[in-house]
């Protein structure tokens, strides 16, 4: 088995308890919380908003031209 499958397995969640599930979806929550503080806080900057809102529909879109070109 190599470091792909590890990796993927415990990204997953597959073989592990309920302790690190608890961790996966803690970890989620935190960098939805981390990313839509950050949003918000873009548009209290006035002279970074445009450009902040510019880099983060720029990255929205190569997330989801990756998503449609990797994902089946």
């Amino acid at each position: 088995m190599g470091l792909f499958a590890i990796l993927n397995d415990l990204h997953k969640g597959r073989d592990t308890g309920p302790a690190w599930l608890w961790v996966i979806d803690a970890s989620a929550a935190l960098m939805t919380l981390v990313s839509l503080t950050g949003l918000l806080l873009i548009f209290f900057l006035q002279k970074k908003r445009l450009s902040g809102l510019v880099a983060a529909s720029a990255g929205a879109f190569l997330c989801c031209l990756a998503y449609l070109a990797w994902v089946p």
